[in-house]
């Protein structure tokens, strides 16, 4: 009889119980870790899920073994080697079945493990991947995408770090081009040349997130060759005017691929990042960060975000007047009216800040938003001596970035 591992026991113990008020007080007793699993067959993905959820002290093979014990997953069978544990088969395809030396290997977070999926203890975030291919015949590569010359020149170049064996089964690593490969950027085919690069010829609209792709095969046996990425992978171009380095390129990342903001001009890559922001400007970003589509084409350009604000008290109609640039009393209290209009954040935290240094100059009615905000981590004053909020000043792009990159982070 197969033994129970505990994170099936974990699982199966979740099931016994019904409703969401129970499945969370499991939680509560159990400490738990959420780990990720990819699986990657011969042509396509076969699984892919960045959920789930182990006890803590969960190995390789106990993740496995939840698996198997899912709806709608792939059947994984594991043989016992001599070096433990290993997976044999997933589905219908086996070891062995593309020569002698093909078969199941996996990674976690990008690097090779030294022993046994029965003893490598998971952490909480951990990436698995399992892949298919003959990494010790035909070799595999494990790609990275260099896009420091995308904007500048049109061109990504990948390479990867890549481990061979000579003739005694001694390691030899080395850096190389990924040569001859198919990659598929934001929809469109191409093919790497021998620097292992490509070359895009429009390079409007590229800054933001885009879409990429890499596959490449052995000619004699069809295996892959090259460790697919996730079917989801994206590559983030930093906007010309607002590149890596900077104060604020984190928060601009983070906000444009939550879709809160987007580029000023998209097909010259810029975002103004230090641009001073409109009320108009501040309400769509609210507005998309409660959910609204505020994409379809209107006149004003901004008409569904102001209906929205207009219906949900974020703005008064008769004092709203486009162009007029925000301050940051007046950001962080719009924020805030929008914060508590999704039910989901804790708007109960208040920090003291009558110390700061010009507490006299915030507006009465935002005091309270003001107060919040500290107690948020949104704001923590301009000035590092003193508590310091610059309630009347006026707010550009990059620290509005800033400031919701603070709360949600």
């Amino acid at each position: 009889m197969k033994t129970i591992t505990k994170a099936v026991a974990f699982i199966l113990a979740v099931m016994m119980l019904t409703g969401m008020a129970a499945l969370s007080a499991a939680a509560e007793e159990i400490e738990t870790i959420t780990v990720s699993l990819r699986i990657e067959g011969i042509e396509e993905n076969i699984y892919y899920n960045t959920g789930l959820v182990l006890p803590v002290g969960s190995t390789v093979a106990d993740l496995v073994d939840v698996i198997n014990g899912m709806d709608d997953t792939p059947e994984i069978v594991m043989s016992d080697g001599s070096f433990g544990a290993y997976i044999s088969a997933i589905d219908d395809l086996a070891e062995f079945s593309f020569g002698d030396m093909s078969g199941w290997s996996y990674r976690v977070n990008g690097a090779d493990p030294s022993f046994g999926i029965s003893h490598y203890e998971l952490e909480d975030g951990d990436s698995v991947i399992y892949f298919f291919g003959d990494p010790f015949g035909v070799g595999m590569q494990y790609p990275a995408a260099d896009l420091s010359m995308l904007l500048s020149e049109g061109v990504i170049v990948f390479t990867s770090i890549d481990t061979t064996y000579d003739a005694d089964w001694t390691p030899v690593i080395s850096e190389n081009p990924v040569m001859g490969a198919t990659v598929t950027f934001n929809g469109r085919l191409y093919f790497t040349d021998e620097n292992g690069a490509i070359t895009i010829e429009d390079k409007t609209g590229l800054a933001g997130f885009n879409a990429l792709k890499i596959e490449k095969y052995d000619e004699e046996s069809g295996v892959p060759t090259v460790l697919r990425f996730a079917p989801d992978h994206t590559v983030y171009v930093p906007f010309a005017d607002a590149p890596d380095g900077e104060w604020y390129s984190d928060a601009v990342m983070f906000c444009v691929g939550e879709g809160y903001f987007i580029g000023v001009n998209l097909a010259r890559n810029l975002f103004a990042p230090l641009q001073q922001m409109t009320v108009e400007q501040l309400i769509t970003v609210l507005a998309r960060i409660a959910g609204v589509d505020v994409a379809a084409p209107s006149d004003p350009w901004y008409a569904a975000s102001l209906e929205w604000a207009i219906e949900n008290e974020i703005v008064d109609a008769d004092a709203f007047a486009s162009g007029t640039n925000v301050t940051r009393e007046e950001f962080i209290f719009m924020f805030f009216l929008t914060a508590a209009l999704a039910g989901d954040y804790d708007m109960t935290v208040r920090a003291d800040i009558t110390e700061a240094v010009d507490f006299d100059d915030i507006t009465e009615d935002y005091i309270e938003a003001v107060s919040w905000a500290v107690a948020s981590g949104i704001i923590s004053g301009t000035d590092d001596n003193a508590l310091t909020i610059d309630p009347g000043l006026e707010i550009n792009r990059a620290t509005a970035c800033r400031m919701l990159f603070n709360y949600y982070n």
